[in-house]
């Protein structure tokens, strides 16, 4: 288990991949995300895509799904204070895979009568063939230990 004064800034994780093939963007765009460009094979082709795409909403949440797999769930993380600069770079195809980059930019320690710190880290998410397709800065709240 890390905690807060564990985890310096410019520690960098690498996480992934983990596959979206089209079955799975289906299922997550019937629920959450209706537009055509993600369930319609024939309206896709017309599209400025040219091909079922994934939802970027999926792609936002499979990415928090491999920080929290890979990297949160072996600390001391009790939430999130907040996500910024959210950034689709370019269509996730399908099939595909996705891996992360976290970089800890910086720290801030716990206030006053607080029992976590804050760590500010960006997000990069990449494709199968490495390019990018997603970025954020997230604000994580860390236990500060024992």
């Amino acid at each position: 288990m890390r905690y807060f004064a564990d985890i310096l800034p410019g520690e960098i994780f690498i996480l992934g991949p983990r596959e979206i093939t089209e079955e799975d963007s289906l299922r997550f765009c019937q629920e959450f995300d209706r537009l055509p460009i993600h369930l319609d094979p024939a309206h896709a082709r017309q599209s400025i895509y040219g091909e079922l795409i994934a939802s970027g909403l999926h792609t936002l949440s499979l990415t928090a799904s491999i920080v929290v797999d890979g990297f949160l769930k072996h600390t001391s993380m009790t939430g999130a204070s907040g996500m910024e600069q959210v950034r689709w770079h370019r269509p996730v195809t399908l099939p595909n895979q996705l891996s992360v980059k976290v970089t800890v930019l910086s720290t801030s320690p716990p206030k006053p009568g607080k029992a976590f710190g804050v760590i500010s880290c960006k997000l990069e998410t990449t494709d199968c063939n490495a390019h990018l397709v997603m970025s954020a800065t997230v604000n994580y709240l860390l236990g500060a230990g024992e």
